[in-house]
């Protein structure tokens, strides 16, 4: 079966490419700062609230704390890389040709991003798996993880919640990045 020939411009191929950059970077840039902020209240909240009540958190739960502020850094790397993606599409506006990136260079930002997802989701992954086997392995003594009347301490849960966030917005930049990357692919 033939393909038809891509008759349009290169002015015009140029164009779509800026928009898929622009929409892609804005959505991704959305996602991430909002589910980035979530997980960052989670955190705060969980140090100001162990401060007030003067409680001792669990035991092993501070590497689930560094997980999410590993995971938080790369989401910021994340972050970052997406703004790139609006730079690339203000480039691809132009109508100076010489002056649009090359094809290796979108397709190398595109795999930076695409690492930084997997690797950011890997970290933060780690990290509500550490939390949850230390609060699960802490379960068997009462004084550990529940309060006088038996309910589990939501200032250990936070953490967990924290880095789920933060494994959300890795895994909706991953996504996005994907699909664009498949989708400049095929053009």
């Amino acid at each position: 079966m033939q393909t038809k020939p891509d008759l349009r411009s290169p002015a015009s191929r140029a164009l779509d490419l800026s928009r898929a950059f622009w929409w892609v970077g804005l959505i991704s840039i959305l996602l991430q700062v909002g589910l980035g902020a979530a997980a960052a209240a989670a955190l705060v909240s969980t140090s100001r609230s162990n401060l007030l009540l003067d409680e001792p958190p669990v035991q092993g739960i501070g590497i689930g704390i560094f997980w999410a502020m590993c995971g938080g850094v790369l989401l910021l790397v994340a972050i970052a890389n997406a703004l790139r993606y609006i730079r690339i599409s203000q480039r691809l506006r132009r109508l100076d040709l010489e002056q649009h990136p090359k094809a290796s260079a979108l397709v190398r930002l595109l795999r930076v991003g695409i690492v930084l997802g997997l690797v950011g989701a890997l970290v933060t992954l780690v990290g509500a798996e550490v939390s949850i086997a230390t609060l699960m392995s802490q379960a068997e003594t009462t004084s550990a993880l529940a309060n006088a009347q038996g309910f589990a301490r939501i200032l250990n849960l936070q953490v967990v919640a924290a880095n789920l966030h933060l494994v959300a917005a890795h895994f909706a930049g991953l996504t996005l990045s994907l699909g664009l990357y498949d989708w400049f692919r095929r053009q």
